[in-house]
């Protein structure tokens, strides 16, 4: 008897989830790229809840580089943290009430804006990426400039 309750606790500890290991690294979510209005899927990424992710560019007029800053929420919202430039150009986040460091060349401006899609314009000149984990693609290469594109989080 004794035997037979082991077989069985080592059978159920081999093929039950462990409840501390997360499901699949915890990559529940999608990190989405649409085409609009048609919403055809170009890109996706998997992400987990707490998963970052950038995006990053050079603005157009000013020519300094970007970095955009999310975080993937549990809900399938995504949060903007902060966004990141060499220096102020027309459009770039700067106000009085938001934290404002300095990290080497970089300004960090804290934004802790939430999402639930970011829709963006394939850029001619800006050369945008979206960077997740170990991804990365460049908005060009899955639409023509002047493209209207959607970013999402959406359930796997």
């Amino acid at each position: 008897m004794m035997r037979l309750i082991t077989i069985l606790t080592l059978a159920a500890a081999l093929l039950l989830p462990s409840p501390c290991r997360p499901a699949e690294s915890g990559r529940s979510l999608q990190l989405q790229i649409l085409s609009r209005p048609e919403g055809v899927p170009l890109w996706s990424a998997p992400v987990g809840p707490g998963d970052l992710f950038r995006l990053e560019y050079t603005h157009s007029s000013d020519g300094t580089p970007v970095r955009s800053l999310f975080r993937v929420e549990e809900d399938g919202r995504f949060v903007v943290l902060e966004e990141q430039y060499l220096w102020y150009g027309a459009g770039l986040e700067s106000h009085p009430h938001r934290k404002i460091s300095f990290d080497g060349e970089w300004t960090r401006v804290s934004v802790n804006r939430p999402l639930r899609e970011l829709l963006i314009r394939v850029g001619r000149v800006s050369r945008q990426v979206i960077v997740s984990g170990g991804s990365r693609v460049a908005l060009a290469d899955l639409a023509p400039s002047g493209s209207l594109l959607q970013l999402r989080i959406a359930k796997r």
